[in-house]
């Protein structure tokens, strides 16, 4: 019985210190990530890393998906070009 009580009360203990942790550390976390996600990564570097691997596939159907996702970006006037050259 004593160890019951025990055992009840160590839970509760541990509820409290978990929900402490996470609220501190959702405290220091960027505004809507609740503590958990890690910091975005440069949106630059990840379309770059994102061209670079689609176009090392060195198929039309790669390229034409980057310029689908991202019609705007000056890498998608470079994927134009190559399809391009993969045409010739």
């Amino acid at each position: 019985m004593v160890f019951d009580r025990r055992l009840k009360l160590l839970s509760k203990i541990s509820i409290v210190a978990t929900t402490s942790l996470v609220l501190a550390a959702a405290g220091e976390a960027p505004a809507g990530t609740g503590g958990i996600m890690a910091k975005p990564s440069d949106p630059e570097k990840a379309v770059q890393a994102e061209y670079e691997n689609l176009k090392s596939k060195g198929t039309r159907d790669a390229l034409e998906l980057f310029i689908a996702r991202h019609p705007k970006h000056p890498l998608a006037d470079r994927a134009r070009e190559e399809i391009e050259r993969l045409g010739k």
